[in-house]
């Protein structure tokens, strides 16, 4: 322990100028909160004058449906660690893209996202010469906004590290000096450990039992198998290998273990290569006890994190990748809660949906909300629902998201039922605005805005046979204090018989006065008249808008059926029909008359003249290449 002392002179500076630096913001804080006093109450208005309406900022209710998962668009997502700082903001670092910084993100739910700077970059010529990977973030117990992160460091050659460093506000990070941290590697008595070749030695888990510190490491053996490595320290920084905490009897490796203590029982998480999913094992005792037969498989993630929350209770994060038939690729990382049955974790969904809404009937909005555009992921890139954000109601849509149910992709169809409402909330708002597209059922399937008091609806809109969702308003002011709640109702197993939901919230402007250009007369109260009626004047710019739909009669058919286009008057478009894979079967060209009217006959064979099968089919119409609707064609022989 000779080096000690450096070490404590190191973080005696640290925290010297961290002290420095909090002491100046807060003489600043206070500054400004003198200068903002003498503004507020100086001269002769009372501070009741100055303050602003009450009304003017109510708590507006808002549904984004979006759910706790973890996405940075375009780049790899691997490997993760997550801690919430003093004021409740939670930090996650992780592996991103080409892995050469760590990328950053904070929220403060776990579900709202906010992408900050990559940190901690890597070096020429240095022990982290090519990648840094597997970052894990603790607090220093000695000085609390001190952070310190564990994290391994790859040379071109694949040797792998562990190194240290540091920050004092988790988003500058600083490598700790040589003298204060050597890089930690493997115990080559019983450790495969080379410089300048590939060696393990990654994925570092700290944690504190009994006033030691331990550090796990996925390694490999001398005999060739798959380890956990554990060493032991009294403090951070200074670490005495103590063999494995546990030894495969295989060549698969042991990545990404966590190491918690429940009820004097021991839990060891790992992911085990060419093993899927995340497993967990128990024993009495932290260094021996550990047996791979009594495996739990607990989840279909990979490289799990705990972060607790409190004496029983972990958020449970981990990653999880999909390659699509037309090979994207989607990256994320998920966070649930790990509680216990008695000694056994249990991973609770937490779903969004499922704090705020009650399932009134039925099945159909078990696997809501959905995740990303489903569309893309079946082939067919070319179809806009315009959900905002991450996830939004679609009952024809199966994907619940990641790790959890079927791939991206998959669909439940029209044909499951049923009926959700959300809890009860006071008007404050002038107007509420949503998202809504699916099928033009206003009877069957719809979103409306019910009175609690009798149960009888308020407002209600349908889609308009087409997937992308347009935006509603509905007018509040004759309901302000009134108790209501929102009902989404799937009620059809025709086709098109389905509802898309996304963007609820309520506004504190009213809905602007427009006149209906057919009648020269205002809207009718409580409905915008961009949304009624098939040709309207867009208030910005005075141009017509027109109402575009496709559907079809009979449907189901057998052997043909007429499809019907409403929308701009003479206007060339394309119909193309596609298989529920996405595959392109045929496509006839249309042009619609001067009232925007056309139909054409379909016959159920495809471009080359060949009968198609029984199945559900897509009518996309499109103007010039961009989408404007589309519809279910069921074919039945």
């Amino acid at each position: 322990m000779s080096a000690f002392p450096t070490i404590r002179a190191t973080l005696n500076k640290i925290k010297s100028k961290t002290t420095v630096y909090l002491s100046k913001n807060i003489c600043i804080i206070i500054i400004i909160v003198l200068a903002l006093s003498t503004i507020l109450f100086s001269g002769s208005g009372s501070a009741e004058e100055l303050a602003l309406p009450t009304t003017s900022n109510p708590r507006l209710m808002e549904i984004d449906f979006e759910g706790p998962v973890f996405e940075d668009p375009g780049y790899l997502v691997k490997d993760h660690s997550l801690i919430k700082d003093g004021n409740g903001l939670f930090h996650l670092f992780y592996i991103r893209g080409n892995a050469k910084s760590f990328g950053h993100a904070t929220s403060t739910d776990l579900i709202h996202w906010t992408i900050q700077k990559p940190v901690i970059d890597t070096e020429l010529a240095t022990w982290d010469s090519y990648y840094v990977w597997a970052p894990h973030v603790v607090r220093y117990d000695e000085f609390p906004t001190l952070y310190i992160m564990y994290y391994t460091g790859v040379t071109r050659d694949y040797t792998q590290r562990t190194y240290l460093a540091y920050s004092n506000d988790l988003f500058i990070w600083q490598k700790f000096p040589a003298e204060v941290f050597e890089p930690l590697q493997g115990d080559t008595s019983w450790v495969t450990w080379e410089e300048n070749e590939w060696a393990n030695y990654r994925d570092p888990f700290f944690f504190t039992d009994n006033g030691t510190s331990y550090l796990l490491q996925s390694v490999e053996t001398t005999q060739d198998n798959g380890a956990i490595a554990i060493a032991s320290s009294n403090n951070y920084f200074q670490w005495e290998d103590t063999g494995p905490l546990y030894s495969h009897d295989n060549w698969h490796m042991i990545e990404s273990s966590n190491l918690i203590k429940h009820e004097d029982k021991y839990y060891l998480f790992f992911t085990e290569e060419n093993i899927g999913g995340i497993s967990c094992i128990s024993s009495d005792s932290l260094t021996n006890g550990w047996d791979i037969t009594t495996r739990l498989i607990i989840d279909s993630g990979h490289a799990c994190e705990l972060t607790q929350t409190n004496t029983d209770k972990y958020i449970f994060s981990r990653h999880s990748g999909y390659t699509t038939p037309a090979g994207d690729k989607l990256y994320t990382i998920r966070f649930d809660t790990l509680s216990w049955n008695g000694s056994y974790p249990e991973i609770g969904e937490d779903i969004i949906l499922n704090s705020k809404w009650t399932t009134l009937w039925g099945t159909a909005f078990e696997k809501q909300p959905v995740y990303g555009n489903s569309y893309k992921y079946r082939g067919d890139d070319t179809t806009k629902v315009g959900f905002e954000g991450n996830w939004w109601i679609g009952t024809y849509e199966n994907f619940n998201g990641p790790v959890y149910g079927d791939f991206p992709g998959s669909i439940q169809g029209d044909s499951p039922k049923g009926a959700i409402k959300s809890d009860n909330f006071f008007v404050k708002g002038r107007s509420l605005r949503l998202l809504v597209g699916g099928g033009n059922y206003p009877d069957s399937c719809y979103v409306a805005l019910c009175d609690a008091e009798n149960d009888t609806i308020i407002y209600k809109e349908t889609g308009k046979n087409s997937e992308t969702m347009d935006e509603r308003l509905w007018d509040l002011d004759p309901w302000r204090a009134k108790n209501v709640y929102l009902k989404i109702v799937d009620n059809s197993s025709s086709a098109f018989g389905h509802i898309n939901v996304d963007g609820i919230k309520e506004l504190g402007r009213p809905i602007p006065t427009i006149p209906d250009p057919s009648t020269n007369e205002p809207a009718p109260k409580g409905v915008h008249p961009r949304i009624e009626g098939s040709r309207n004047l867009d208030h910005n710019q005075g141009q017509p808008i027109y109402s575009t739909s496709i559907n079809n009669y009979p449907n189901p058919f057998n052997p043909s059926t007429t499809i019907i286009i409403s929308g701009e008057p003479d206007r060339n478009s394309t119909v193309t029909i596609y298989s529920v894979a996405g595959r392109k079967l045929r496509s006839i060209p249309i042009r619609t008359n001067s009232t925007g009217k056309a139909q054409i006959r379909w016959n159920g064979h495809d471009g080359k003249g060949n009968a198609l099968s029984t199945g559900v089919y897509t009518a996309v119409l499109r103007n010039d290449s961009k989408v404007i609707a589309s519809t279910k064609l069921v074919l039945i022989k």
